[in-house]
């Protein structure tokens, strides 16, 4: 292991299955792309700032998605949800694909099983075009044979309430593809949903660019990249015998499809093992050495001990380790600086209104 810098970040690099990109993290060094990144670190330990300075390398050759939870990037285009983002959430679906959705819809509201059923019922019987409102509806015209079963529709409905109104009912009753979002450089804030709803609001991405690029076939080169803020809301870990989560199954999936994910979290244990696994690169500020077992390495505790914000070491293959410090972020994204940021999002456009 070679330090160069008293500043480390920590590089955990596997092999990948595709012809990935080089991105430079300093004037000299940087990694390769080849498969899914995992950036970790506390709260002000520069992972942020890691993956603007990876996204910078990118701009220009292949188009790129940040889910922003806190609205901290500056990009290009800009959507936020309730202003100028409204896409039709059940966009190109199909039966099989309303059912994926339906799970999805289990799966963030945490549903009992007849509260499940009475959702599956209602989405079978919807014909295209799809639209949440529609779904709503159904349920609602769904019929009960005694209150149980009556109170069990209302408890869906009261959830769904949720969906077809306020700002995510603004969002996710539009009538257009959400594929708009994966054709450029775009960032998607986030922040302007409520907490509890925007593990959903990304999850719902997800799953449409998952059939935007597997519409367009298996690739073994990387064709766009999506940034995943506070992954763990997505990527939650899982027990080894439980099936793959929504998020693990579309994460583990899009790969093949030429898309590589940088999923963004504060710890590795707040993540899937299956998704660290399946992480071709992991970059990790101001590691413990817990943190370092957890992905099957170890380091000096000396080395450990000197880590500071902005720098990297490079652990390869059966953990060969090299050090690179990784520079300041531009002010600039892509050609949008953030001072520009408010300018640029609504110049020529019409916030939405939201009831």
């Amino acid at each position: 292991m070679c330090v160069r810098a008293p500043n480390i970040l920590l590089v955990l690099t596997q092999w990948g299955i595709l012809r990935g990109l080089s991105v430079k993290l300093n004037l000299l060094s940087g990694v390769k792309l080849e498969g899914h990144v995992l950036v970790v670190g506390p709260t002000g330990s520069g992972k942020t700032n890691t993956v603007k300075v990876i996204l910078e390398g990118l701009v220009g050759r292949i188009p790129a998605l940040v889910l922003d939870y806190h609205g901290e990037y500056a990009c290009p285009r800009v959507y936020v949800p309730g202003r100028n983002l409204r896409f039709n959430m059940l966009a190109s679906s199909s039966q099989p694909d309303l059912e994926f959705l339906v799970d999805l819809l289990s799966t963030v509201f945490q549903l009992t099983e007849p509260q499940w059923y009475i959702l599956v019922k209602a989405a079978r019987k919807l014909e295209p075009p799809y639209m949440l409102r529609r779904l709503v509806e159904a349920v609602e015209e769904e019929p009960t044979r005694d209150w149980r079963e009556f109170e069990v529709k209302q408890a869906v409905l009261r959830r769904l309430s949720i969906l077809n109104e306020g700002v995510l009912g603004a969002v996710l009753n539009g009538n257009e593809d959400p594929g708009f979002l994966f054709e450029d450089y775009t960032c998607v804030d986030l922040s302007a949903v409520p907490p509890k709803y925007r593990s959903l609001l990304a999850l719902v991405l997800l799953r449409h660019l998952y059939d935007y690029f597997s519409a367009r076939g298996e690739s073994d080169r990387v064709r766009h990249v999506t940034v995943i803020e506070e992954a763990w809301s997505v990527l939650w870990p899982r027990a080894y015998w439980e099936a793959p989560s929504i998020g693990e199954r579309l994460f583990l999936e899009l790969r093949k499809f030429g898309e590589l994910l940088v999923a963004v979290s504060q710890r590795v244990d707040d993540i899937s093992s299956r998704v660290v696994r399946n992480c071709s690169v992991i970059l990790m500020h101001m590691p413990t050495q817990q943190d370092l077992e957890r992905v099957g390495c170890s380091a000096d505790e000396a080395v450990l001990r000197r880590l500071r914000r902005g720098a990297a070491l490079v652990v390869e293959p059966s953990c060969r380790v090299r050090v690179v410090k990784v520079r300041r972020a531009r002010d600039t994204a892509g050609g949008c600086a953030r001072k520009e940021r408010n300018t640029y999002l609504y110049k020529g456009q019409k916030p939405l209104d939201v009831n």
